[in-house]
C-alpha cells in the first residue's frame, strides 16, 4: 500500500497564511509516501514567492515530486519567459521539470505542460507536444510491469462534468491514448482550481466519460481503467465559485486508487462530504 498527497496551485504570492499553516500540519501529521505538486507554486515567478515556495517545500517531512505552472514563469518579463522562463523553478524548486518517481508499488511520470508563448492572447493554456508524449511512452515501457502508474501535470486533460467544453491541454486526447496503452491508473493535474474526476474512456468504446460531481469526497480507480483526477488550490486565496482551499488524498492498495478530497473548513482540513451524505442520489439509484 503506497498513501499519496496531491496538492495543487499554491500560489505563494496570494496565499492564506492560516491554510498554509493547516496545510503544513496536516501532510506532516498525516506523513503519506509522496507529496505530488501539479504546479503554480508562485502567483508571478517572482523571487520572494519562489522563496516563500521553497521554505513550505523545506518544512515537509515527506518526500516531494513536482512540475511547473503556467504562473512559474514570468508573465511581463518577456526576455525571461523565452529565453529562461523556468531558470528560477529551477533555482528554486527541482532542477529536474519533469522528474519520474519509482518504488516498488507506485510510479509518477512527470509531465511539464506550460507552454512560453501560443498564437493567441491567452498564454496560460498549456500543450504537450508529440516529442513529449513519445518520450513519456519510452519511460513508462521501461518500468516495471506490476507498478501502478500514475501521470501528472499542470493543466486538465479531461474537463469537469459541469462543462463539457473547457479548454484542456492541448493534444490531451493524443495523450490519454498513450497512457491508456501503458497502463495508466492516474492522471493528476490541476490549473482550474477546482477537484473533480472523470473516467477517460477510450474512443472506440463509444461510452460517454463517466463524472464524478464536485463535491463527491471519494472516487476509486483501478490501472484498468483510466481516471483523471483534478485538485483544488491548496492554498490560494483565488478560490473559484464556492469551492473552499482543499487537496487530495491518495491510497494505492491492490492496483486499486482511492482519491479522497480534504477540504479546509477553516480551522482545518476535513474529508469532504460524499454525495449519499449530501442527500444527493447515486446514479441510477432509486
Amino acid at each position: 500500500m503506497r498513501r499519496l498527497a496531491h496538492i495543487s496551485d499554491l500560489h505563494f504570492g496570494r496565499t492564506d497564511p492560516e491554510v498554509v499553516e493547516g496545510l503544513v500540519a496536516e501532510l506532516n501529521r498525516d506523513a503519506p509516501d509522496l507529496i505530488i505538486a501539479s504546479g503554480d507554486f508562485t502567483m508571478r515567478a517572482r523571487r520572494k514567492e519562489y522563496a516563500e515556495a521553497r521554505a513550505f517545500l523545506d518544512r515537509l517531512t515527506a518526500p516531494w515530486i513536482a512540475v511547473p505552472g503556467n504562473h512559474d514563469i514570468a508573465y511581463f518579463k518577456l526576455l525571461t519567459r523565452f529565453f529562461h522562463p523556468f531558470g528560477r523553478y529551477r533555482r528554486f524548486i527541482a532542477r529536474d521539470t519533469e522528474p519520474t518517481f519509482l518504488d516498488d508499488e507506485v510510479a509518477v511520470v512527470c509531465l511539464n505542460t506550460v507552454r512560453t508563448w501560443a498564437p493567441e492572447t491567452d498564454w496560460s493554456q498549456g500543450k504537450i507536444t508529440r516529442a513529449q508524449i513519445a518520450r513519456t511512452e519510452e519511460r513508462l515501457a521501461a518500468l516495471p510491469g506490476h507498478v501502478f502508474r500514475i501521470v501528472v501535470g499542470h493543466h486538465p486533460f479531461m474537463p469537469p462534468p459541469w462543462d463539457a467544453e473547457a479548454r484542456l491541454v492541448g493534444r490531451a486526447d493524443e495523450a490519454l491514448d498513450a497512457f491508456r496503452r501503458h497502463g495508466v491508473g492516474l492522471t493528476l493535474a490541476g490549473h482550474l482550481h477546482r477537484h473533480y474526476a472523470r473516467f477517460a474512456e477510450a474512443p472506440e468504446t463509444g461510452a460517454e466519460p463517466d463524472t464524478v460531481a464536485v463535491d463527491r469526497g471519494s472516487m476509486q480507480g483501478s490501472g484498468k481503467r483510466l481516471l483523471a483526477v483534478q485538485a483544488g488550490s491548496a492554498t490560494s486565496t483565488r478560490l473559484r465559485g464556492n469551492e473552499p482551499n482543499a487537496y487530495n488524498r491518495i491510497v494505492i492498495e491492490d492496483g486499486r486508487a482511492t482519491v479522497t478530497v480534504r477540504i479546509w473548513t477553516g480551522k482545518a482540513f476535513e474529508d469532504a462530504r460524499s454525495e449519499a451524505e449530501a442527500g444527493v442520489a447515486e446514479p441510477g439509484a432509486a
